[in-house]
């Protein structure tokens, strides 16, 4: 595991044994998806993009066992060679229909740059691969108020 900063404990490319543990989250339920309206990113690189612009989001994303990813940078897409999403209200309402269309974590893959992609799949046959820039993976007790 690689940390993104030493005083941010952030993984940002996964190793043998990350990929290992990430395996084991594989088929869970995700049961809730916060997306954030500020971006770590942007604060740390001291600009913004508007909200109907944006291509990259930070998002919390849990799993029905008890897993928690907090995720920065994430660009969603529809398909690897697509573009990625745009906006952070469709970006948003995207997310809330595969909660509530009961997606899973159907895999976990790497990126060329050793970057974690999650893949996420719906019963009815979409998938979404989301692109991670930075994360941290925790348990969670209670779901935040949606």
């Amino acid at each position: 595991m690689t940390q993104a900063d030493k005083e941010l404990p952030l993984l940002t490319t996964v190793d043998d044994a990350t990929y290992d543990e990430l395996t084991t989250l594989i088929g869970q339920r995700i049961v809730h998806i916060a997306l954030w309206e500020d971006s770590l990113a942007d604060a740390l690189a001291q600009h913004a993009v508007a909200p109907d612009q944006q291509t990259t989001f930070d998002l919390d994303l849990y799993l029905e066992d008890g897993a928690y990813f907090e995720l920065y940078g994430v660009a969603c897409f529809d398909d690897p060679e697509a573009e990625a999403w745009r906006g952070l209200t469709q970006t948003g309402a995207r997310l809330a229909a595969l909660v509530a269309g009961r997606a899973q974590l159907s895999d976990v893959a790497v990126d060329d740059d050793d970057g974690l992609v999650l893949v996420v799949s719906a019963p009815d046959g979409r998938i979404s691969y989301l692109v991670v820039g930075a994360w941290l993976l925790t348990e969670w007790d209670e779901l935040p108020d949606a």
